[in-house]
C-alpha cells in the first residue's frame, strides 16, 4: 500500500458507483443497519442511469412473442413496488421524484408482424395493456391502425429520481475517483482504496466489504482487485445502443410515452422530457436504437425519421422547428457467453469474500439488485456511526443527454 494520506476514512461497506442501482443499494444497506457510504467518480447517474428512458417496465415488452419470457417474470412485480416508494409509503421515499407520465401507450403499425406483436402483448401479467376507445386516444395516435392500448407503466424523469435517492444520504456520498486499491491483513482482511477527491485531495478509505455498482466501470475495478481474488472473475458484456433524440416546441412535438410494437420487439420506444430551454424532447429507443449501432449519426437520424413516419401516421418528422441529435451508450451486464451478447433475464449479484459485484440489467430492477446485496451481507449491527464523508465534495446529479447534445 502507498503511504496513507492525511484523510483516512473507515466504513463497514463501501459502494462504488452512483447510478440508480448504487444509490438504492446504499439506502438499503443503511436501512439494514450497515455503516455504508458511496463513491462516484463523475456525477450521479453518469453513464447508463442518466440515459435511461425512465419507464418502469412491467414485463409486457417481453411478452410480444405471445410467450411469458423469463425477463417478464422478474419485472412483473416492479411497478407495484416502485409505486409504493413514489407515493412515499415505503422506503426509500421517492415522493420527490417527478413522474412524467402515469402510463404509457402501446400501438402498432399495419404490418403483419406488428399485428402479431400486439396480440402477444395481451398475455396475463400484473401489468396489462387496456384497449382505449378511439375517442380517448391522444391526438398524435388517432391515425394509428388497429388498437391503441394504455399500459400502466409510469415514466420518471431520471435526474429527479437520482436526486430523491441521494437526498437522505448526502454525507455518505463522495465525489472522487479510485486511483489504487488492494487488500490488507490486520486481524480481519479489509479492502483499501486510495481516492482522489473532486477537490484534488487524496482520501484513503478502508472498508470491510466493497460493492461494485459502477456499470461498465466494474470491469476495471475487478481487474484492480484480481490479484486478491484468485479464481473469481465475473465477465462483463456490453450491448450498445445508438439513441436518437428529437427536440422542438410543444405545439409541434406533443407529449408521448410508449411503444410501437413490431413482431416480438418494440420497433421504437418514445419518451418525452422537457429541456432547460422549455423545448419538448423525445428520446427514441427500442429496435431503432439497437439496430442503429452500425450507423453514423447522419444515417441514424435518417433511420429515425423513416421509423417515425411509419410508426406514427400523420406525424411529420421534417416539420419546421424540429432538431435532431443522437448519442451512444453501452448497456453493461454480466456476460451471457456465446458469440453474441444476450440480455440477461435478471439482475446479477455475486459475492466473493470482501467483494460484491452488481449488474442490475435494467433500471426498474434496481430494488431487486439492492435486496440481493443485502441478502449476501445480512443485517448490520445498527451502530450509529457518523456519516463517512461529512464536509467532503459531494457528486452532483448528471445532466441528461439532451442538455449536452449537439443539435442539427
Amino acid at each position: 500500500m502507498s503511504t496513507p494520506p492525511a484523510n483516512l476514512m473507515t466504513v463497514e461497506t463501501l459502494v462504488i458507483g452512483g447510478g440508480v442501482a448504487g444509490l438504492w443499494t446504499l439506502d438499503e444497506l443503511v436501512r439494514h443497519g450497515h455503516d455504508a457510504a458511496l463513491i462516484e467518480a463523475e456525477a450521479l447517474g453518469h453513464g447508463q442511469s442518466i440515459c435511461a428512458q425512465g419507464i418502469l417496465h412491467g414485463g409486457v415488452k417481453y411478452t410480444l412473442s405471445g410467450l411469458l419470457a423469463p425477463g417478464a417474470r422478474q419485472v412483473s412485480r416492479m411497478p407495484e413496488l416502485w409505486a409504493e416508494r413514489l407515493e412515499g409509503r415505503e422506503s426509500p421515499d421517492l415522493s420527490g421524484a417527478c413522474v412524467r407520465a402515469s402510463a404509457c401507450h402501446l400501438w402498432r403499425t399495419d404490418s403483419m408482424k406488428s399485428i402479431l406483436g400486439m396480440s402477444g402483448a395481451k398475455i396475463a401479467l400484473r401489468t396489462r395493456p387496456r384497449k382505449l376507445p378511439k375517442a380517448d386516444r391522444p391526438e398524435i395516435l388517432k391515425a394509428c391502425p388497429g388498437d391503441v392500448a394504455l399500459l400502466p407503466e409510469k415514466v420518471l424523469e431520471t435526474p429527479s429520481l437520482l436526486a430523491a435517492l441521494a437526498a437522505p444520504h448526502r454525507d455518505r456520498l463522495l465525489h472522487g475517483r479510485v486511483r489504487d486499491g488492494g487488500f490488507e491483513e490486520d486481524g480481519d482482511r479489509r479492502v483499501w482504496l486510495e481516492v482522489e477527491g473532486a477537490d484534488g485531495a487524496s482520501v484513503m478509505v478502508r472498508a470491510g466489504t466493497l460493492v461494485l455498482c459502477a456499470g461498465a466501470g466494474n470491469q476495471a475495478l475487478l481487474e484492480l482487485f484480481q490479484a486478491g481474488t484468485p479464481g473469481w472473475r465475473p465477465t462483463m458484456q456490453r450491448r450498445p445502443l445508438h439513441m436518437s433524440m428529437l427536440k422542438g416546441p410543444e405545439q409541434v412535438l406533443p407529449e408521448l410515452n410508449g411503444h410501437c410494437v413490431d413482431g416480438a420487439a418494440t420497433r421504437v420506444t418514445v419518451t418525452s422530457s422537457t429541456a432547460s430551454d422549455g423545448s419538448r424532447v423525445w428520446q427514441l429507443g427500442g429496435e431503432l436504437a439497437e439496430q442503429g449501432c452500425e450507423r453514423d449519426p447522419v444515417e441514424q437520424t435518417e433511420a429515425a425519421r423513416s421509423c417515425l413516419r411509419e410508426a406514427i401516421p400523420g406525424f411529420d418528422p421534417d416539420a419546421a422547428g424540429l432538431q435532431w441529435s443522437s448519442y451512444r451508450i453501452d448497456r453493461a451486464e454480466i456476460g451471457s457467453g456465446g458469440t453474441a451478447p444476450v440480455r440477461p433475464d435478471d439482475v446479477h449479484v455475486d459475492r466473493h469474500r470482501e467483494l460484491v459485484v452488481v449488474w442490475p440489467t435494467k433500471m426498474v430492477l434496481a430494488p431487486r439488485a439492492a435486496e440481493k446485496v443485502c441478502g449476501h451481507l445480512g443485517d448490520g449491527d445498527g451502530a450509529a456511526a457518523p456519516p463517512a464523508f461529512t464536509n467532503l465534495p459531494t457528486p452532483p446529479v448528471a445532466s441528461p443527454p439532451w442538455e449536452t447534445a449537439e443539435w442539427s
